[in-house]
């Protein structure tokens, strides 16, 4: 053991000891879980498994009701230790960036239940797992070839952008999402203002039926009124929180309709018809597009098997007038 130490690089020993440090962390954690979280589980299986006991009729004694434990096993245990330990991991993040990156998760709906520590803990993980691969790329010293050097670099990078590339897709189909429902839901607030409701009562309504994300952003919204909010308040943090643009023209056409007295119905109908006739553009600007966008895939599948058709039987003559 001594000898096969002493011919290794230096590098495959720290590799090496890293892992093993890694290895031995997740074993203490875990034992330590199970030492702390024993009895705990114990008391949970016998408080399910045992049946309740009845309660006496005397209104005087307090009734005690048994705790229901919601959620899967592997979400109470695995997930949650992983929860924990992002978080523990997130605590080393710069306040700087976290603001930044806590509106981007914002905007994408907090996906996993992610924030921004926790993200930034899963970031570093996929570093630690490029770096991982660009040390077995480049494990040999003495046979390190400019290839596996740029393996290498490229593995670290991806692995790192991986997490930022999640995110930015998550945003831009939460925010697609909202530009396509808003017309949609901007007729039915037309419609529940042209039947007599408030502008109020009529985003309750809507946030009550529609289980969307912009539906869950109205009840948002009707919450954080019942709270204290002003309604121009509440509708800013929304515009605040999505940054959707036909979103934001929205709410800017209906605080200045609130501050002259116009009519909602009337603000709303030649909102909702513009939002539609929006949404007719976006989807003839996508349908024109489709023709570019067919050209690589033809190139490359489609046009090499017609080459082939047309050019193989004439290969032979070719061949016969050459000899």
């Amino acid at each position: 053991m001594i000898d096969f130490l002493a011919h290794s690089s230096p590098y495959l020993i720290l590799g090496t000891a890293v892992i093993a440090v890694l290895g031995l962390g997740i074993v203490f954690y875990a034992i330590a879980k199970l030492l702390i979280g024993g009895s705990r589980l114990s008391a949970r299986l016998e408080q399910v498994i045992e049946p309740i006991p009845e309660v006496d009729n005397n209104p005087l004694e307090k009734q005690i009701i048994g705790r229901e434990i919601t959620g899967s096993l592997f979400s109470r245990t695995v997930e949650s230790w992983v929860y924990k330990f992002l978080g523990f991991l997130g605590r080393f993040t710069p306040e700087k960036s976290i603001a930044a990156l806590e509106h981007k998760l914002e905007i994408a709906g907090h996906p996993k239940n992610l924030h921004a520590r926790q993200f930034y803990s899963l970031q570093f993980l996929f570093l630690l797992g490029g770096i991982g691969i660009a040390y077995f790329l480049n494990r040999d010293i003495s046979a390190i070839n400019t290839t596996n050097l740029l393996y290498g670099v490229a593995s670290i990078f991806v692995f790192y952008e991986l997490p930022v590339v999640w995110l930015n897709r998550q945003m831009r189909a939460r925010q697609e999402e909202i530009e396509r429902g808003l017309p949609d839901v901007l007729d039915m607030l037309s419609v529940c203002a042209s039947a007599g409701l408030g502008f109020d009562q009529s985003l309750q309504k809507i946030s009550q039926h529609w289980d969307t994300e912009l539906g869950r952003e109205f009840l948002r919204v009707t919450g954080e009124m019942e709270l204290g909010e002003t309604r121009s308040d509440a509708l800013k943090n929304m515009r605040n929180r999505l940054d959707v643009k036909d979103l934001s023209q929205f709410i800017s056409i209906i605080t200045q309709a609130e501050k002259i007295g116009m009519s909602y119905a009337e603000v709303l109908q030649s909102q909702a018809l513009q939002m539609r006739m929006l949404r007719q553009q976006r989807v003839r600007e996508n349908v024109n597009k489709l023709p570019g966008k067919m050209v690589i895939p033809m190139a490359l599948l489609i046009f090499p098997a017609i080459l082939a058709v047309i050019l193989v039987p004439i290969i032979p003559v070719i061949m016969n007038a050459f000899k």
